[in-house]
């Protein structure tokens, strides 16, 4: 086995790490390219702290993997934090990722712990379910698999009819930036009943919004006769996966509705604005994720208005 030198990620690590994550990912044939600024954006401000939640591997000096941990702090239901990375194909099988991953699992648990609440707290990670390399690590390393979620995909062909946008008493709109606060108390309430969610706070929202593959220029919100926000469609744009895709794909990135609210079609009208808002832009498909057991009937839904199955990923987890 090969000795192994673990360290923070620093900026000067940013392009090693940039062409580690994508090399892996063409090998492992997911279907996502990593730019820069997502890098960068995922690695600094309050997403993590490079210098305590992160670890390069190194092989005679090569960057070879690393390992990132993401804790997600909650004063209600439960805390989150997940860890992500990625080993080179040639360094896999001789206890590099194990190594990694150990490293995430004890730092998780050292975040988690650390803010001294009762509540319960998970180690999450995740992988494409046709990645059977990172399952057994899993396994090896203490963790369950618990939850399956799923991407469906529609082409923008045969969208349903803009009639259908319509539900009585709610006005669909396009994004408004000073109604943001408002969406994200919405998005709150209606996430409160699905499994593994913990309320969205100001800090992280405002840097969702700010994101560089956010498009609220195609993003929808719902209004009542008040005036008031009730739902909302936030959309996102991967551009640089279309050369492995050899797709142009608007996301649906996250839809909701307070729960009051839910069964009145109101995410349905969104989704329609949505699809009709990405062939406009001159999109050619739509995709989105969702939880195979969703509460909310969200999976019905989307198959209601065209999504088909494309691809899975596997949610595994350590209960401390």
């Amino acid at each position: 086995m090969p000795v192994c030198d673990l360290r923070p990620i620093t900026e000067a690590d940013l392009d090693a790490v940039l062409e580690l994550t994508n090399r892996t990912r063409a090998h492992d044939r997911i279907p996502e390219v990593l730019l820069m600024e997502e890098l960068v954006e995922g690695l600094t401000g309050d997403q993590a702290d490079m210098t305590t939640d992160s670890r390069l591997a190194r092989v005679d000096g090569e960057p070879v993997g690393y390992a990132l941990t993401i804790y997600l702090p909650s004063d209600v239901r439960l805390e989150r934090c997940y860890i992500d990375g990625h080993v080179v194909p040639e360094h896999r099988g001789n206890g590099i990722g194990r190594t990694l991953l150990e490293w995430g699992r004890d730092r998780a648990a050292e975040q988690l712990l650390s803010s001294g609440s009762d509540l319960p707290k998970y180690i999450r990670v995740d992988a494409y379910d046709f990645i059977e390399s990172a399952h057994r690590l899993f396994a090896r390393t203490g963790f369950e698999p618990v939850r399956y979620f799923d991407q469906l995909l529609r082409p923008l062909t045969d969208l349903p009819a803009q009639e259908r946008i319509e539900v009585d008493g709610i006005t669909i709109t396009p994004w408004v930036d000073d109604r943001s606060e408002e969406v994200r108390h919405v998005k709150n309430d209606a996430f409160a009943d699905h499994w593994g969610s913990t309320p969205t706070n100001k800090t992280r929202w405002e840097m969702r919004m700010s994101a560089s593959t956010t498009r609220l220029d195609l993003s929808w919100i719902a209004l009542n006769e008040d005036g008031a926000v009730v739902g909302y469609c936030i959309n996102d744009r991967f551009e640089a996966d279309d050369a492995v895709t050899r797709r142009k794909e608007g996301w649906i990135g996250n839809v909701g509705t307070l729960r009051s609210y839910r069964r009145r079609g109101i995410a349905s009208a969104l989704m329609i604005r949505s699809l009709h808002g990405f062939a406009a832009e001159g999109f050619d498909h739509a995709i989105l994720g969702v939880d195979s057991d969703n509460p909310s009937g969200a999976p019905r839904l989307y198959r209601n208005l065209g999504f088909e199955p494309h691809t899975r990923t596997i949610t595994h987890q350590i209960e401390l």
